[in-house]
């Protein structure tokens, strides 16, 4: 099998629909995007029949599929060792014409499709200062798949001018999270204009900040797979790690700052879409340290559409204002709707349910971005669609002093129907 190429196609977005959270789907997906080429001549040998069976898109999605069902998971990286310790302060160096600082976000992107790469253009063209991925590289983030999006040179991620990251989604963990982070995390980080390189990303999880705002970017996708067959019967809760809570706690000091904060993590909080799909763990691993009082403005993906909520805490979780931006590269359906009551019981305020195409019968709604703007303690938020179109802004001032955050404004700038308001 050593003289067998294997090519790597140009998915579209119908290789995407009807994708569910099964680690066997994606596999399987995953096997039935590539193309095996040999070489000339070898074609239609008979001695070659036996290695074309072992070659086939079955076997070699056994293959994988039992190999990371039952691998050991990549060892979880910490910055106990380093001199590094995951705080960055907030640096502009982009050309982009703004004073502020820029960050452009974009969740479950990766997908090697015309419209991720569009949604990567998009944001190059703004030139921010840092660009964040919020995780899931599509089907089962293998190497051949973080290096399609991420690494080639013709790939479409845009790192930004002081610095790029990228949080670990369920995806990733499919393929026990190795080509995360072996060949993903040496490529991000900060830059160094220095060494005229970016240092890498030490972990899955870090901080940006400035002398008022904290953005506060945790692993959630570490303990998004469980044990094989079990994971069936109790789902994972996704909760952070203790590595990760002691960081908080001992670097990051999230008790004691009073600086605002804005949380990121791939998996969500809430939902008014997905029927017991919330994991709530991790905002009450949270309020252990900050209090059930003090609110965050939270990004977080895993679902596939737009979403924004309005300041909700579950029973012993903390308070938040959601925001689901998980439309940067899949295709968004509308297969979920609202539940019952649940615009009301989670505080659901917008969502967008435009209709952008259709692919065999099949509605597809609007990929998008955010871009956020940071001058001292203003932060500015505006969400974009494919079409570059500004569909909602909003503005927030922080009190570091008290760690109060406030939303000064909350503009729905498209006048589409499809961006719906919710009736609660």
């Amino acid at each position: 099998m050593d003289d067998i190429k294997t090519e790597k196609i140009k998915r579209e977005r119908g290789d995407y629909l009807d994708l569910t959270r099964s680690e066997a789907q994606n596999h399987y997906r995953t096997e039935s995007t590539k193309e095996a080429v040999k070489p000339p001549g070898k074609e239609n040998v008979a001695l070659n029949k036996v290695t074309d069976f072992f070659e086939s898109k079955f076997f070699t999605w056994f293959y994988h599929y039992f190999k990371s069902r039952f691998g050991l998971r990549h060892k979880f990286q910490t910055y106990k060792t380093l001199r590094d310790n995951g705080i960055y302060k907030m640096k502009k160096t982009s050309h982009d014409g703004r004073k502020e600082i820029s960050i452009a976000l974009a969740s479950d992107w990766a997908t090697d499709t015309k419209e991720s790469d569009k949604i990567g253009d998009l944001i190059a063209e703004r030139e921010p200062d840092y660009s964040i991925h919020l995780g899931d590289t599509y089907f089962v983030g293998m190497k051949e798949e973080v290096k399609i999006n991420f690494l080639d040179e013709n790939s479409s991620w845009y790192r930004g001018s002081s610095g790029s990251f990228a949080l670990l989604g369920n995806h990733e963990m499919y393929s026990r999270g190795i080509s995360y982070f072996r060949d993903l995390l040496p490529t991000m980080g900060i830059y160094s204009r220095e060494r005229k390189k970016y240092e890498g990303q030490k972990a899955s999880y870090f901080c940006l900040e400035n002398d008022h705002w904290r953005i506060v970017s945790l692993d959630t996708g570490y303990n998004s797979v469980g044990i094989p067959l079990i994971e069936y019967l109790f789902k994972p809760k996704c909760e952070y790690r203790k590595e990760i809570i002691e960081w908080l706690r001992d670097e990051v000091k999230l008790d004691k700052d009073k600086r605002g904060i804005i949380l990121m993590t791939h998996h969500q909080y809430i939902t008014a879409f997905e029927k017991e799909d919330e994991y709530l763990k991790q905002a009450e691993q949270l309020a252990e340290l900050i209090g059930r009082d003090r609110p965050v403005l939270w990004f977080w993906g895993h679902e596939h559409r737009l979403s924004f909520f309005g300041k909700y805490a579950s029973d012993n979780g903390i308070q938040a204002y959601g925001r689901c931006i998980g439309n940067g590269g899949m295709p968004v359906e509308f297969k979920h709707r609202v539940l019952p009551d649940m615009d009301k019981k989670r505080n659901l305020m917008l969502y967008d349910e435009r209709v952008y195409t259709k692919i065999k019968d099949t509605e597809i709604g609007f990929n998008g971005y955010t871009m956020m703007y940071v001058n001292e303690n203003l932060l500015t938020v505006e969400y974009y669609d494919i079409n570059n179109e500004l569909l909602v802004k909003e503005i927030w001032t922080a009190d570091n002093r008290s760690g109060k955050i406030e939303n000064k404004e909350f503009n729905i700038v498209s006048k589409d129907p499809g961006m719906k308001t919710a009736k609660n």
